[in-house]
């Protein structure tokens, strides 16, 4: 995206007087009115159907109007002129129609028309809300691309943009010159200030947006943009979309009476108002804005950005996600937002999630559009939109997370075997000094950590039978990786036996962007994750007892930066014989999910074989021992 952001330049920060707008929402709206009706005869906010009629689901669209209409006529829901054809049919939009994208205008105006047309034909064409119709609204505009503002350029005229162009000079206490006018008009393209009025509670599109539902239902099946957080454990499916559309028009009137009675600029950027409205001193105003902002529906935990169904992992999420189904009287939740890595629909949680955001926007994602059908025999496929082909849904990973070069977990023990090891530094990890190594093969390098000590080496160990098995080895990284892999959970980073400098250890991928749980502490960064803190606490501690890990510690509980997502990590000083719990885990509240539960009850003293190069007969019976309490939650 080319548009210029607006940050620290006094040419990008927009500090106009709302009456500039208020003359491009009847141009906008008038413009628009050549559209079918905005939903006469329609109740755009009612959540829950029946039918018996096959229901289409699509994700997120960002524009490509080309691509949506090429899926709505493979599917027969329009003609060639691009009208209702499907009668009482049944079709699902997850939301994100807008943003990075060229045509998200004509993909808006396409969508209110077959509302209405799909209604007059008994049928019903649906929309929940996305992140970005949500911030659209509020004025987040990070996302918007110069081919969106031009859509509007022929709705504003000359004179509203040198009025535009004289309140900002005026705001700002400028001096007009050609240089100040080059960069005003270079930062706002013509049409951006009719779309801002287009898109206000008032406008003819916002209007519209603020009629739409969060979350719907149709049978039993429901439909959102980014998943169910916790939250909505309180609420019914009525409830929680009232709530969250109250929380969406109460911060739009906070920020706009505070905007008027403090003389700030209702189009200052969303992400300077806190920052703005802070410098006022006033902690009466800011308490008020700050309770607004901090609502659901503008947060990670919200339907429209929820990722934690789509990507938390499923030995914890399942439970919460199983929960809010049974709470809504549903068997499975469809949503976008995520976009797969396959760019192909993925089925999650033993199949009650279905995630449906293939990338349609192919010049940013690189996808191709996918349709969901659930028949009326409760059958699901998916079609792809372009060539009507149909294909079956994929199972999600665990986790989804891409080793180097996307290879699995076998291409990457082949290559860490076969790799030539190049020492490149030491860590700071206590004693044992591990080294940091990159790894090549042909063309490829890749990084990891090799791990060599063992402690068993020490005479004091060796003739001390009690010390056997409480001792610090490399063995023990390569046997804990071996028993996630056994346990389908995939948190422990690949870790392969290698030999270097005469030294027989291990090598272990090397994970970047880490921070870890002392670092957030010591720097007060708070934790803001999808996935819930203390459920990936719990996890790694369930999974720390069950290979009795004594090395516990805020230093190696560690989070990638960019999702907040934990890794298991540091397993040297773990597999003793004993069942009582290691002292970093006193007074821990462990809780082993059912999910869990069912891959634990898998394990047999044949199938743990797979750890006996690494790990004593003994070591290998008291897992299970250890195993036995878990599932009698006797820990």
């Amino acid at each position: 995206m080319t548009f210029v952001s607006h940050k620290t330049s006094i040419y990008c920060k927009l500090l106009f007087l709302f009456f500039v707008v208020l003359g491009f929402i009847s141009n906008a709206s008038a413009s628009a009115e050549s559209n079918s009706n905005q939903g006469s005869l329609l109740d755009l906010s009612e959540v829950k159907f029946t039918t018996e009629e096959d229901i289409f689901v699509v994700g997120d669209i960002h524009g490509a109007y080309e691509n949506i209409v090429s899926s709505l006529q493979t599917i027969k829901l329009i003609d060639e002129q691009h009208n209702w054809i499907g009668g009482k049919s049944q079709f699902v939009s997850l939301g994100d129609l807008m943003d990075r994208g060229p045509a998200s205008r004509k993909v808006m105006d396409l969508f209110i028309k077959l509302q209405q047309q799909a209604h007059d034909n008994g049928g019903r064409f649906l929309m929940v809300l996305g992140n970005h119709e949500v911030m659209n609204l509020i004025g987040d505009l990070r996302y918007l691309s110069n081919e969106e503002i031009n859509e509007f350029a022929d709705d504003e005229t000359n004179e509203q943009r040198d009025n535009a162009y004289t309140a900002f000079l005026e705001s700002n206490n400028l001096q007009d010159s050609t240089e100040l006018k080059s960069k005003f008009d270079e930062s706002y393209p013509k049409g951006y200030f009719a779309r801002l009025a287009a898109f206000s509670p008032e406008g003819y599109y916002g209007s519209w947006l603020l009629k739409l539902p969060f979350v719907i239902q149709i049978n039993k099946s429901l439909f959102a943009h980014g998943g169910l957080s916790k939250l909505v454990e309180d609420f019914s499916l009525e409830e929680f979309n009232q709530e969250a559309k109250n929380g969406l028009t109460k911060y739009l009137k906070v920020w706009s009476s505070i905007a008027k009675k403090e003389e700030l600029s209702r189009l200052t950027p969303y992400k300077q108002r806190g920052e703005l409205i802070s410098s006022l001193n006033n902690r009466k105003v800011l308490k008020r804005y700050t309770r607004a902002k901090s609502h659901f529906i503008l947060n990670s935990q919200g339907p429209t950005w929820y990722r934690g169904n789509a990507l938390c992992h499923p030995y914890f999420e399942q439970e919460l996600l199983a929960s809010n189904l049974t709470n809504w009287d549903a068997n499975e939740l469809w949503v976008g937002h995520t976009t797969s890595q396959s760019r192909k629909p993925l089925k999650r949680l033993d199949g009650m999630l279905k995630i449906i955001d293939t990338g349609m926007l192919s010049s940013h994602y690189k996808g191709v559009p996918w349709v969901g059908k659930i028949s009326n025999s409760n059958n699901t496929e998916f079609i792809q939109g372009l060539t009507g082909e149909t294909g079956e849904v994929t199972s999600a990973p665990a986790r989804e997370w891409s080793n180097p070069f996307n290879m699995s977990d076998s291409q990457v023990e082949e290559f860490v075997e076969k790799a030539s090891i190049e020492k490149i530094g030491t860590t700071k990890e206590g004693k044992t000094k591990p080294y940091k190594v990159k790894l090549t093969l042909g063309s490829k390098s890749i990084y990891g950590i090799f791990k060599y000590y063992d402690s068993t080496r020490s005479p004091k160990n060796a003739s001390n039978r009690k010390k056997r098995y409480e001792t610090d080895r490399y063995q023990h990284e390569i046997a804990a990786y071996k028993l996630d892999r056994r346990l389908g959970i995939g948190l422990v980073p690949v870790t392969v036996f290698r030999k270097f400098n005469g030294r027989e250890g291990i090598i272990q991928i090397w994970v970047n962007d880490l921070i870890s749980e002392l670092e957030m502490t010591e720097k007060n960064i708070p934790y803001d994750g999808y996935c819930d803190f203390k459920s990936q606490d719990n996890f790694l501690n369930a999974f720390d007892y069950l290979i009795a890990n004594r090395d516990r510690n805020q230093s190696n509980v560690l989070f990638t930066k960019s999702d907040m997502q934990i890794w298991f990590i540091d397993h040297s000083r773990a597999f003793g014989i004993k069942s009582k719990r290691p002292r970093n885990l006193k007074g821990k509240d462990i809780k082993i999910s059912s999910r869990f539960k069912a891959e634990l009850k898998q394990l047999n003293i044949n199938n743990l074989q797979i750890l006996k190069p690494w790990l004593k007969e003994r070591q290998i019976y008291a897992i299970l021992k250890r195993r036995d309490k878990m599932l009698k939650e006797d820990i």
